[in-house]
């Protein structure tokens, strides 16, 4: 008996080693990518756990949290399984850092970061394996509305890569609308009692990000907003197609600031589907497993349809 138990632990010990070995190999963690002043901004990239490609096409993972916090780690259920199913499939997922918003980081300067963020990976391709004919932009709540807005307002010239597509996940589209800049006073009293700690964050956030105070300087903070939301873009934007994963339960982000952007980008004749996920939360974290395996689909299919063949 103590010698099946020995094997046991000897056989899951060299499991385990070999896990952590392969793991050791795909997952370069915290890599320098920007310095600004005393600031360092980082990445991380998961390299392919199987190499079909010549050259790895990069998805960069761009995280939430209301701009003012969060960090890079891929730790929930849904965006884990999206990145496990595009390393297995020959992508390369580069998971962003990005100054958060402060008294000295404003919108403007967290978009510069993301753009940074995409520069690097192509002039580090050829140390990495890069394509850098097949770079896709991915974020979910915040990080979507940074997507979007990168895609929306980078220089498409040869100095910046050609985006193929944006995975959004429950991004905002306009701003004014989910920062309530121009809210009645039932509005903000019905915001304060449905979600306190959201309003608390309210008018802190809309001077971090636009450098103006809601109260004394109303209609240059709408202004600011309304200059970085991704919705007032699209008429001069590249048509990059987009995936739109939406809760229409979500509290945080109404689901009708995807349902807006859905028409807009039909009006427009972009490539656009939206998936909206019934009774889900922000975040989905009430989702069931079969639900989320069907949007990893859905994301996976997504992804290889815009894969750009040379």
């Amino acid at each position: 008996m103590k010698s099946v138990v020995l094997l046991f632990l000897t056989l899951f010990s060299f499991t385990l080693h070999a896990q952590n070995s392969a793991n050791e190999k795909t997952f370069l963690k915290d890599i320098p990518y920007k310095i600004i002043e005393n600031d360092t901004v980082k990445l991380d990239i998961h390299l392919p756990k199987q190499n079909i490609y010549e050259k790895s096409p990069v998805v960069v993972f761009i995280h939430g949290g209301a701009w003012a916090q969060g960090d890079k780690e891929i730790k929930y259920h849904y965006t884990e399984g999206i990145k496990d199913t595009l390393q297995e499939n020959g992508y390369t997922v580069v998971a962003i850092n990005y100054r958060l918003v402060s008294k000295t980081v404003d919108i403007e300067e967290q978009l510069n970061d993301c753009k940074d963020a995409v520069r690097w990976i192509a002039d580090n391709a050829k140390k990495y394996n890069f394509d850098t004919e097949n770079i896709g932009l991915w974020g979910e709540s915040a990080g979507a509305h940074l997507s979007l807005m990168v895609a929306c307002t980078a220089n498409q010239s040869k100095e910046f890569p050609t985006i193929r597509f944006i995975l959004d996940n429950f991004g905002p589209t306009d701003l004014n609308k989910v920062l309530k800049t121009n809210a009645s006073w039932f509005t903000k009293k019905t915001y304060k009692l449905l979600l306190p700690k959201l309003y608390d964050i309210r008018e802190k956030l809309i001077v971090a990000m636009t450098s103006f105070d809601i109260n004394t300087h109303k209609e240059e903070a709408i202004a600011v907003a309304r200059q970085y939301s991704p919705i007032e873009h699209l008429q001069t934007a590249p048509k990059t197609p987009i995936l739109i994963l939406h809760g229409n339960r979500d509290f945080i982000v109404p689901f009708k600031q995807s349902k807006k952007l859905h028409r807009a980008l039909n009006k427009l004749s972009v490539t656009n589907k939206l998936i909206k996920v019934k009774k889900g939360n922000h975040g989905f974290t009430k989702t069931d497993k079969k639900e989320i395996h069907h949007l990893i689909k859905e994301t996976f299919v997504f992804v290889q349809q815009h894969y750009h063949k040379k």
